[in-house]
């Protein structure tokens, strides 16, 4: 059932995102680029406004507009550069994202008191296995992950600075996600 609803709503999202796209390209022919470019744009629009859309009304729903707001930047901006662990669906990977972040928003107060055991704990996660997972999500060559890895590093020293707990939680659930399931990193 999930499957058959999943793929109702990724059909749903391609034929809005073709349609849109093939009036506007119909309509301003010279000022838009390709169909194709376009449907893309509008199709990457729509995924990632309807996840920060449905962050914001859970936000206004619970009256954490501005915890959720503080743990997505703090885990988006390391997961950008760390990677970690991606679902194989993105719907599933929006789904998991918009949960995670409403229940660190929600419950993180509970690790208010070990916020240098998560940051020190980050640390290492970051060390041990930053960036993870990203090769095939970034056009940044192999020998520049090491920037990636150093970038990581300051994001979880800047997170310690703040000593606030949702951005330390959040970091640390994110640095959680770099860990590799089965077995880790390859070496040739």
């Amino acid at each position: 059932m999930w499957t058959l609803e999943k793929k109702r709503v990724d059909h749903m999202i391609d034929e809005f995102s073709t349609r849109l796209s093939v009036r506007l390209v119909e309509k301003y022919p010279k000022e838009m680029p390709s169909l194709g470019i376009t449907r893309y744009g509008i199709k990457f629009i729509i995924s990632n406004v309807l996840p920060m859309l449905i962050l914001l009304i859970i936000g206004l729903m619970f009256n954490l507009v501005s915890e959720i707001f503080i743990c997505l930047i703090s885990f988006s901006s390391l997961r950008m550069v760390s990677g970690g662990y991606h679902a194989k669906e993105p719907e599933i990977c929006l789904l998991i994202s918009t949960v995670t972040i409403v229940l660190i928003a929600k419950l993180g107060y509970i690790m208010s008191d070990y916020t240098m055991l998560l940051s020190l704990v980050s640390l290492i996660l970051v060390l041990i296995y930053a960036p993870s997972n990203i090769e095939n999500q970034t056009k940044i060559l192999v020998e520049h992950f090491k920037y990636l890895k150093m970038i990581s590093v300051l994001i979880i020293a800047i997170g310690f600075l703040t000593n606030n707990y949702l951005v330390i939680s959040s970091l640390f659930v994110q640095s959680s996600l770099l860990i590799r399931l089965k077995g880790g990193e390859k070496f040739d």
